[in-house]
Parts: structure tokens; sequence; C-alpha cells
């Protein structure tokens, strides 16, 4: 439990006191240790701390002017500087669910405007799993009323309008030009507001990139758009398609023309899934197939190229991208070789990251640069760009060769072995995703895992803060997006590098 502010101590009254004063007060009574701890602040900085919160998917700062008295509300001596809209909206009414959903469809909501008037501002039906959704019945059925409560209702059927009493935090990405919420993700009740208080905070206008999205995903014709992907977090297939579409330039440049394999979860992560690699009749537009030479017995692999592709693979209840190496115009030539770290669980974090950064370190010695991703599991990847000059079973015996090496070289950290008994307390390295048809995690793909983690390239200083592979998930993956100065992997396709004679030889591949 983190403290940030004293107001009284010892029956004296410390408001009149600057905010400076006060947390040297603060910090000597409470210390850093214990269950209750003080928060810590920074002098300055702030577009950097706000660019860092951003990254590590915070939901933003507060700034606060140092020689200023306590003052109790809102003024002028410290204010929010948010990564993605956030704010409390009162409930109006809930719809009924649809497909596997149980409890509640969407929540209807309100807020006044500055002329005192309660208006229309729009529905969430993300962020609330069945747990949360029951809950939010429970407390909303004894408000249940036959009219709207808007002056101007919208024109929703099938509607249990409520007495707009219940206030929930809700964050979003902006406002529609209608005065409607953009992407809105419920976060939880506030039981200590007051629905009268409820106000409109700032309005943006949508811009074209949201208008884009909405015209792609009606193209798309998704089959059951509010089928729950992620049930506790109440993540829908519409939402995916969603997150797809505002992330595409991220995730296209790693995944566009290679081959892939694909987990496909048609009932969510919970239900059944299954590997799928091969392209068949009556696949979604935008999913294409290619034969790979020497593999036509196999038949043509999956590959996509734009966002059609994109949306396809969410049509198909894909919640895992899995991409090769190398590229289906080459796929005998890798242009990028992956050291999987695969701990034991019980291991601690620490250790898995200095792993990574002796990876690093080894590589880098050698004149090979390395990018660092989470795989939104347990490990971390450490990937090296090289140049189409190498087959694969060059790019598999080198791997293998620095894996030994480092294995030789620190033997209490690395295990040789996938099996959980060799590899207790230890980290193993996985070299087997060098070689056809092998994949990894694509950058910025799904997990089919609870808490819908996603994999995302860092850049190598952040590996110091000890988030964990998991951290990044689909309701916070936008924050990091948008607090990031440059992408980490940014000229990842830039990279000239090749595996030479040297380089060999430093592993005992040459004589």
């Amino acid at each position: 439990y983190y403290l940030f502010a004293i107001l009284y101590l010892d029956g004296f009254d410390l408001r009149a006191a600057p905010l400076e004063a006060r947390k040297v007060v603060l910090r000597e009574l409470v210390g850093d240790d214990g269950p209750v701890r003080y928060s810590d602040h920074f002098d300055g900085r702030g577009p950097e701390v706000r660019r860092r919160a951003c990254g590590f998917a915070l939901e933003g700062i507060v700034s606060k002017r140092r020689d200023r008295p306590y003052r109790p509300g809102r003024g002028r001596d410290w204010l929010k500087s948010k990564c993605l809209s956030r704010q409390e909206f009162v409930i109006a009414g809930w719809t009924p669910p649809q497909g596997a959903r149980s409890g509640l469809g969407a929540l209807l909501l309100g807020c006044h405007d500055h002329a005192g008037r309660f208006t229309y501002a729009g529905k969430v039906g993300t962020g609330f799993g069945e747990r949360s959704a029951a809950d939010l019945l429970a407390r909303l059925r004894p408000l249940a009323r036959s009219d709207a409560p808007f002056a101007q209702p919208p024109q929703e059927r099938r509607v249990q309008w409520v007495a707009p009493r219940l206030v929930a935090e809700v964050e979003f990405s902006n406002w529609t030009r209608d005065g409607r919420l953009r992407h809105p993700s419920f976060k939880g009740l506030r039981l200590d507001k007051d629905a009268a208080e409820v106000v409109r905070e700032a309005a943006l206008p949508t811009g074209a990139a949201d208008e884009e999205i909405e015209r792609r995903i009606a193209e798309a014709r998704l089959t059951s758009p509010d089928k729950v992907l992620y049930a506790r977090q109440g993540i829908t297939k519409r939402a995916l398609a969603v997150y797809y579409l505002e992330i595409a330039d991220w995730i296209l440049p790693h995944i566009a023309q290679r081959p892939l394999t694909l987990v496909r979860c048609p009932d969510g992560h919970g239900g059944e899934c299954f590997y799928q690699r091969h392209a068949a009749k009556g696949m979604p537009r935008g999913i294409h197939g290619r034969t790979v030479p020497g593999r036509e017995k196999d038949g043509p692999y999956v590959y996509v190229q734009d966002i059609d592709g994109l949306l396809g693979l969410v049509q198909m209840g894909v919640l895992e991208i899995h991409t090769w190496g190398s590229r289906q115009d080459r796929p005998d030539r890798p242009d990028l070789l992956v050291f999987d770290l695969d701990p034991d669980p019980e291991l601690d974090w620490a250790e898995v990251a200095a792993g990574a950064r002796e990876i690093r370190l080894f590589l880098h010695d050698m004149g090979l640069r390395s990018f660092l991703e989470t795989t939104g599991g347990k490990g971390l990847h450490v990937v090296v760009p090289v140049l189409r000059r190498h087959p694969w079973n060059e790019a598999k015996a080198f791997t293998a060769a620095v894996a030994q090496a480092l294995l030789r070289a620190r033997p209490e950290r690395y295990a040789a072995n996938m099996s959980k008994a060799r590899r207790r307390g230890k980290i193993y390295l996985d070299i087997l995703r060098n070689q056809p048809a092998a994949t990894f995690i694509a950058p910025y793909s799904t997990r089919a895992r609870p808490g819908a983690p996603v994999a995302v390239p860092l850049a190598w200083e952040e590996l110091d803060a000890g988030l964990r592979s998991d951290h990044f998930t689909l309701e916070t993956i936008r924050r990091r997006l948008a607090g990031l100065r440059e992408d980490p992997w940014a000229d990842i396709g830039t990279v000239r590098q090749s595996i030479t004679k040297d380089m060999r030889r430093a592993v005992g591949l040459e004589e």
C-alpha cells in the first residue's frame, strides 16, 4: 500500500505546509519497506517520465507543484497526463448477451454536459468477464425502470433502462463526432463517485483512422462478432479485429510474406484450440497459400500480406500467430535467428533477464546485433537478423554452437534439455526454432492464455525494469504503443550482418 500524501500527524494539521516538506515527513514516518510504503517522485523530466509510464502500459502520471499547500478538490496545483483517455460515466441501462456470453451484453453510458443535461455517451461491451458481469447485474436489477433517463435516448432495441446512479470507470481511445465513445473498455465501478457529479471531459472528434477502422470492420462481415474470446476480460471477436486494425502498421512488417503456423481457438482461449499451417479451400479473403520447394507433399503453407489477411485470421478464430524465420519467396534462407529462453517456471525473473542480457553480450562480442521480445508466456526471445546467405542447416548449426558455448560457460544458468527435471532452476536454451517449418511467436500477436497476453518487442534497456514476459495484454498494449518515442524494432529489417568464418570459429565450427 503506497502513500503519497500526509495531512495530519500527532494532532498537527500539515495541510498548509508545501508538498515537498510534507513528503519529507511522510518518508521518515513510513519508509520504503513493509506492507505500507512511501511513494517516491521524480523531480522534473515530466515528458520522459510520462513516456516511460505509457511504455509500461500504466494509466499515466500526476504532476504536482512542490511548493504548494494541500487543497482539496481539483485545481491548478496538480494535473493528470494520461496515456489513453479514461473517465467516469453513469450507467443508464444494459443490453442482453449474445452468443456465448452470459449475464449482460453491453452497458449504456451517459454523463452530464456543462449545462447539466444527462446525455448519451455510447455503450461498452468489453472489459468485464462473467464474474464482474454477474456482480453488475446484481447491482443494476434493483435500479430497473421502464423509460430511458436521457432526454434524447439512443435508438437501441432490447435495452433494460436503469436509474442513473451507478458510476463506471471506462478507458477509451477518443470520441466520435456525434459524441460517442470510441473503443471503450470497462475498468470497474466507482462506488465513491456521485452520479450527479459526472460530467463530460474534453471531447475530441474522431480522426480518419477511426473511420477507416469502422469501414474495414463493416466490410469484413465478421461472423459472431460478439463471441467472447477471453471470458475474464470480456474481449470479443470484434474487439480483437479492432486491435489488429489499430496496430496493423506495427505487426505487418513482422508477419507479411512469411509462412505461418496458426493457433485457432474458435470458442475462445478456454475452448478447444488446434494448430493449422496449411491453406485450405474456403479460407477468408486475404489468407493465401504457397508450397515450399522440397515440401510439396505438405501442401501450401499459409501466409498473409495485408490488413485483409489480419481480419481473415480473426475470422478464423486465430489467437496466436507464429512465423517462420524466413520469407515465403526464399523459405530455404532464413533472415531471422531465434534464441528462445524457456525458464523453469519457479526461476526468479531477474535470472531470466540476466540470461537474455548475457546472450546479447555474447552475440555482440562476435559482431552480431540482437533484438528482444517478450513471448506473452514464460520466457523471452533474442532475435538476430541476418542476410539471406545461409541455408537452414548452417543457421541451426551456428545457433546450436552458440547455445553449447553458453552452456559450457554457465552450466548453473542454462540447460540443454527441455525436460522439467533437467531444467529445474535453469533456463532451457531452445534453438529448434532455427529450422524449416519451425516457428516463433510473432511480435504483437496475442496468446491463447488467460489474461489475453501479447508478445511485445522491447528495447534492451527496458529489461532492467523487471517486467515479466506476460506483462503486456490486450488491455494494456495500446498504452504501451502510445507511450513509445520510437519502435524498439524499427530498424530490424535494415540491419546487414551475416555469420562469418570468425564467428563460426569462435563457437568451434571452424578449425
